[in-house]
């Protein structure tokens, strides 16, 4: 017997429903709102038809609608309403409600819905029993395709990277060649049955599995997870970087997550001798930058010593080489032990990285730019504060950082321009922003800006590293970098730092 539930918060349609309904040997099921209607289904309960009023009290007959829709469950819903209109019509519509009655309700017009809803849900029951059966045929002929699994099989064994298959147990089941050979098993069996555990170090164990449970609760057959610079294990010990795609889904009747996973090792080390690269390149410009100065400072100690020297020399003339000498000879100081401080070669990231003051690093860079050749004659807006903007960073990055997009701003100028330096702190991040007058950029110049050795300068005057380890740099340190410029209107450079924890 064909079962229908009443949906209703008023007593007398739901009677008068039932009343017409049972007559026709229908089994009659009644609910006084939306809401418990959907426990009842969700604990397990089946009909054949639900007929659900829409303005209800709580939950709405559209909101039912939409729960049987998103569950995707075989249940053809009827809406009666007393107020018709075009919004609830379109979202009876949106949500494949099987039925739109405007109230009062005809006797011979709500039996003919139900009648013809009761033959869909039939024919689509019979359409997913064949569906079913035709599953059962596939799982059979996969079985039987021998062929077609060798294949698969050589072509997993031919990949560099690793793929490794678990179950939900989280216990390995399969590994293609390349997976003994990046963690460096000696035989398949000290991979294969044992918990995917042995591939993480201790002290990175709680951070990955909990990342790993993520993607096995999610939804089977939909879950994809992403994990870039995972520190993983090999079986003597050594530790390599990898990035990891997980993607999971159900055979058989069981569930199965299948990770690929490539080495970036040599990748890191790319980068890295890119930076180091870059780092001697921007060197260069420095040192080239400020050589006339330091040779303007010797000419002048030069000059005022040899006059100092001469016999007819007079104390005032001897006190004024001497004043000279000194502020040359500090001024000298200042721009070597900063060029010195700029050229100190970089260890790990994570030696080195502490929380910093922003306004301090700034300065710190600026004092050594504002006495160059190279930004001897742009303005720059900035703003010395004492307050005290924390980022958790490297000082030699950030100064590497900074000055590429100081230089890259001074070329925009023509060595001429404005360029303005922001910073300050909201209640999430720390801001830098830099902005210059310059030619700006064009869309296809902002789509290349990070590829390696892109540059729009003349030969001889770029090396097309710059913006390239600006974005390695922002990446390591989890900075976001927003660019804003056009042709014309000069470019925006804002830097947004993650908060610094209180620890």
């Amino acid at each position: 017997m064909d079962k229908i539930l009443i949906v209703d918060d008023e007593e007398d349609i739901r009677i008068a429903l039932k009343r017409v309904l049972s007559r026709e040997g229908y089994q009659i099921e009644l609910a006084e709102s939306a809401s418990e209607a959907i426990h009842r289904i969700s604990s397990g309960e089946t009909f054949s038809v639900a007929i659900s009023d829409i303005l209800m009290s709580g939950m709405s007959g559209i909101d039912f609608t939409k729960y049987i829709a998103e569950k995707q469950i075989n249940l053809p819903v009827i809406l009666i309403t007393g107020n018709p209109n075009l919004s609830s019509a379109e979202s009876a519509i949106r949500y494949h409600a099987f039925e739109y009655i405007s109230k009062p309700v005809d006797r011979t017009q709500i039996l003919s819905v139900v009648k013809r809803a009761l033959e869909l849900k039939n024919q689509k029951d019979s359409d997913l029993e064949k569906l079913m059966l035709s599953e059962k045929l596939e799982k059979a002929l996969r079985t039987q395709n021998l062929d077609l699994n060798r294949q698969n099989a050589a072509i997993l064994n031919a990949t560099s990277d690793a793929v490794i298959t678990i179950d939900s147990k989280l216990t390995v089941v399969s590994a293609n060649k390349a997976s003994f050979e990046m963690f460096r098993f000696k035989t398949p069996l000290d991979l294969i049955g044992q918990s995917v555990k042995i591939l993480f170090t201790e002290n990175k164990m709680q951070k990955y599995m909990s990342q790993v449970s993520k993607v096995l609760s999610e939804e089977e057959n939909k879950s994809t997870l992403q994990l870039s610079d995972v520190t993983l294990l090999r079986s003597d010990t050594s530790t390599f970087l990898a990035d990891i795609a997980i993607c999971s889904y159900s055979l058989d009747g069981d569930t199965y997550y299948t990770g690929v996973i490539r080495d970036v090792t040599q990748k890191k080390a790319m980068v890295e001798q890119l930076i180091q690269s870059e780092r001697r390149a921007f060197l260069s410009v420095v040192a080239a930058s400020i050589g006339h100065e330091i040779n303007n400072s010797l000419t002048a100690i030069q000059g005022f010593v040899e006059m100092a020297s001469r016999e007819n020399a007079d104390t005032m003339l001897k006190d004024r080489a001497l004043k000279v000498t000194l502020n040359q000879t500090e001024k000298l100081r200042a721009l070597t032990s900063n060029l010195l401080q700029l050229g100190k070669s970089l260890k790990s990231n994570d030696e080195q990285s502490k929380v910093l003051n922003l306004n301090k690093e700034i300065s710190s860079v600026l004092q050594v730019f504002k006495e160059t050749a190279k930004l001897k004659y742009c303005h720059i807006k900035w703003e010395e504060s004492v307050e005290k903007i924390p980022i958790q960073m490297n000082s030699d990055q950030f100064a590497l950082l900074l000055s590429n997009i100081l230089l890259n701003a001074a070329d925009a100028t023509n060595n001429i321009g404005t360029i303005e330096i922001i910073s300050y702190q909201d209640e999430k991040n720390s801001h830098l922003i830099v902005t210059d007058d310059g030619e700006g950029m064009s869309q296809e110049t902002l789509n290349k800006i990070y590829e390696p050795y892109f540059t729009t300068k003349e030969l001889g005057k770029g090396t097309g590293l710059g913006m390239f380890v600006v974005k390695q740099i922002v990446d390591n340190f989890d900075i976001r970098l927003e660019i804003d410029s056009a042709p014309g209107n000069g470019s925006k450079f804002h830097f947004i730092f993650p908060k610094v924890s209180e620890s």
